[in-house]
Order: C-alpha cells, then structure tokens, then sequence
C-alpha cells in the first residue's frame, strides 16, 4: 500500500513535511492528565453510582419543570484536586448531559 505523500506543515512559515496538519515540532502535546489523575478514580466512581440512584433527576431541568433523566453528577464548586470537595456529597448534583457541559463551558469561560 502506497504511504501518503508529504506536505508543509501547516504552521506558518514552518517548511518542514509531514503526512498531514502539522509536523511533530508544531503539534500540541496531548498533557491532559487521565480521569484518575484528575481524581476521578474507584471511590469517585462509587460516590457517583449512589448519588445518581438517590437523585436520578437533573435538577436544572426540574427548575423549569421538566422531568429529564440525570446522566452526570457534578461538582457544585469544582474541587480541583481538593478531597474535602471532590467527595463532599453535599457538594454534587445531577445533571443532564446538556446542562453539565453548559455548565462546565460556563465554568471555563470564566476563568
């Protein structure tokens, strides 16, 4: 099978070839830590699990009076690596999908 041919980096004013987009220098580092390295490990997962069969709802859609099935518990304050918040559970709540990445764009618009 024939490989792809090489073409210009696609940062400007690099003249290195690549197969495609940018060449190893210009590409971004893939640095986000995993999901456990962010804290979202055994205990989280459990915590989450209890949380969801105590409160199934998401509470945003029930202060418009929608009833929609919560897929995501959420950090009310993002703990950010502090144990004291990550499994506060008086500090989480459910959430749709829709209003969890509203909220988490909200969140990271801010900062």
């Amino acid at each position: 099978m024939p490989s792809r041919s090489l073409k210009p980096c696609s940062y400007p004013g690099c003249p290195n070839l690549t197969t495609g987009g940018r060449c190893p220098l210009h590409r971004k580092p893939d640095t986000r830590p995993t999901a456990t390295e962010r804290g979202y490990d055994a205990e989280w997962r459990r915590l989450r699990a209890q949380h969801l069969a105590r409160n199934p709802w998401c509470v945003e859609c029930a202060s418009f009076g929608k009833t929609e099935q919560a897929t995501e518990v959420d950090h009310i304050i993002p703990h950010k690596g502090d144990d004291s918040l990550r499994l506060d559970a008086s500090n989480l709540q459910s959430l749709c999908s829709y209003h969890h990445k509203s909220k988490t764009a909200r969140e990271k618009h801010a900062r």
